[in-house]
């Protein structure tokens, strides 16, 4: 499990350097040449040039495992759930609209900034593959149980708005498929490490919080 985990963290800091170098240039350049990108535009990225830091730092920095997921389809699921949605950024063009770009944009910040909160709340215990390492039950984490994913779907939905087409609602509508997945994969290795995640998961809802469920009231005889 640790040599696994070892190859998995080079893995990720490749691909998360990678990406976070992306995601920096742009706002050197815009800095350096003041070019006309609009405040929303920057702040979003540079938003999400510190989500990908900040993970980049986890990774780099998180717990030992305790515990896995077994087999190929939780991996393969986990890699596609976090990069298909920009794949498929890649092959659609965004729309022209100017007022389509502000609200996808406010999306997309709104749920970079949240993500970012989430994964420092999780902190050491991030991981990409559906892993146990540490149970975290506070902050966002006693909201839902995958408060990341909620916020992450936030920044799919408008990068779908963004890039709005077929081709990207089909690859968006995938995403969320495979976000579920990888949550109940995950959710099958913490509750065979940690023996009090069952009662976690009777006090904490999976995905929408408790405020935004509308109860059925019973049928009276």
């Amino acid at each position: 499990m640790l040599n696994e985990d070892l190859f998995g963290r080079v893995a990720i800091v490749f691909v998360m350097t990678v990406l976070a170098t992306s995601s920096a240039v742009p706002l050197l350049l815009h800095f350096r040449q003041d070019t006309s990108a609009s405040s929303l535009a920057v702040v979003t990225q540079v938003a999400s040039t510190v989500f990908l830091l900040l993970q980049l730092l986890m990774t780099i920095s998180r717990l030992p495992p305790k515990g896995t997921a077994q087999g190929i389809e939780p991996r393969v699921t986990s890699v596609a759930g976090t990069f298909l949605i920009l794949l498929a950024m890649l092959l659609t063009p965004a729309l022209e609209s100017e007022a389509v770009q502000v609200m996808a944009l406010s999306l997309i910040f709104i749920g970079t900034a949240s993500s970012t909160f989430c994964l420092y709340w999780l902190g050491r215990s991030f991981s990409l593959m559906a892993t146990a390492r540490r149970l975290v039950t506070t902050g966002p984490y006693s909201i839902v149980r995958h408060p990341l994913y909620v916020c992450e779907a936030l920044f799919v939905v408008g990068m779908i708005i963004s890039h709005f087409s077929v081709l990207m609602v089909s690859l968006g509508a995938i995403q969320f498929i495979l976000q579920y997945r990888r949550a109940t994969n995950e959710e099958a290795v913490l509750r065979k490490t940690f023996p009090e995640y069952d009662e976690y998961a009777r006090r904490v809802p999976m995905l929408l919080p408790r405020f935004l469920r509308v109860e059925v009231p019973a049928s009276g005889q």
